[in-house]
């Protein structure tokens, strides 16, 4: 790690400027802020900093943590670059179960999206592995088309289901705007919940990034130093799923972020997941709230989502390793 502390430290910076950034873009701005840490800030600025700025930013920070993480443990578990949740059909699974919670109006309550979202994220997942699964050996060309074929499915069946809140126009835009992702109604619930699941699923994702590098290999190779490999399989992708389903439910739909940041990860500190995972949480969160200091930056009347957003920034990376898979080269 000698020889990564000055990007480190460069990534520390950035890391914090882009939340400075995040706080502090508009009214109350730059200047107010010590006011607002002395307690000597008007109340209506306050609140919005309180009740607004921060929850939006959190949601921000950990979701793109979570995302970022879960794309790092499908990588290795599936033993394939370029697993990642929305790839794979994890995220297509828990935004089916979080539009359904929505579309049959349980809502209402507070865990029932993040409840519904994990338990479609789980079943999609365990689809896809079954699919993609041969002798316990993952292709890169069985998990895409896995992949592909549930996603499809899956969207298909999130379409149909939005369909039946067409006589009801808030609920229909909520939907779809949900689906297209955003932070504009963050609160500090959905901070508990965004950051709980950060807490939970990463922590116990962390305590396993042994299991991690040797799953890279293969499992008798893994089982020969002391890893189950179908079991530890399971556990981590039972992690990813919670990782991503926690997020989704707060966010809706964010694409890219578990493919390109962990890659981008990688390529500083190497594979070992001692220090990928805590990195790619780390730039997962500032890619995050980097998008979404974008969506506020452009006019409000544009609407722009933080879905399209992250697939702007995601989809040039991913035809950049298509590129070099087809020029021969080790993704």
């Amino acid at each position: 790690m000698q020889r990564h502390r000055l990007p480190l430290a460069l990534v520390g910076l950035a890391a914090l400027a882009i939340v400075y950034l995040g706080v502090a873009r508009g009214a109350p701005g730059l200047l107010e802020l010590p006011s607002w840490c002395l307690g000597d800030l008007h109340p209506r600025l306050a609140y919005i900093l309180e009740q607004i700025r921060a929850p939006r930013l959190l949601v921000a920070a950990a979701g793109g943590a979570s995302l970022a993480l879960a794309g790092a443990i499908m990588q290795a578990t599936f033993r394939n670059p370029l697993a990642s949740p929305d790839l794979v059909g994890t995220a297509a699974g828990a935004a089916l179960g979080g539009a359904l919670a929505i579309v049959w109006k349980l809502d209402g309550a507070l865990l029932a999206v993040p409840a519904a979202s994990l338990l479609g994220a789980m079943a999609v997942t365990a689809l896809v592995f079954v699919l993609a699964g041969a002798h316990g050996r993952f292709s890169a060309t069985g998990l895409l088309l896995a992949g592909v074929a549930l996603n499809t499915l899956v969207g298909a069946l999130t379409s149909f289901a939005v369909t039946f809140t067409f006589d009801n126009y808030t609920a229909s835009s909520r939907v779809l705007f949900w689906l297209m992702g955003g932070l504009d109604s963050s609160k500090w619930e959905n901070v508990a919940i965004t950051g709980g699941g950060l807490l939970l699923f990463g922590g116990l994702a962390l305590r396993r990034r042994r299991e991690l590098d040797l799953l890279t290999l293969r499992d008798d190779s893994a089982f020969s130093l002391g890893v189950d490999g179908p079991r530890a399989r399971r556990w981590l992708l039972l992690l990813a799923c919670g990782l991503t389903a926690t997020t989704v439910a707060n966010t809706g739909g964010i694409a890219f972020v578990g493919l390109v940041v962990p890659h981008l990860t990688r390529l500083l500190v190497g594979p070992s997941h001692r220090a990928l995972l805590p990195l790619s949480a780390v730039f997962g969160a500032m890619l995050l709230v980097l998008a979404d200091l974008i969506c506020r930056l452009v006019p409000p009347d544009t609407n722009l989502r933080l879905g399209v957003v992250t697939t702007m920034l995601g989809a040039p990376y991913f035809l950049y390793l298509l590129a070099r898979h087809r020029r021969g080269e080790v993704l």
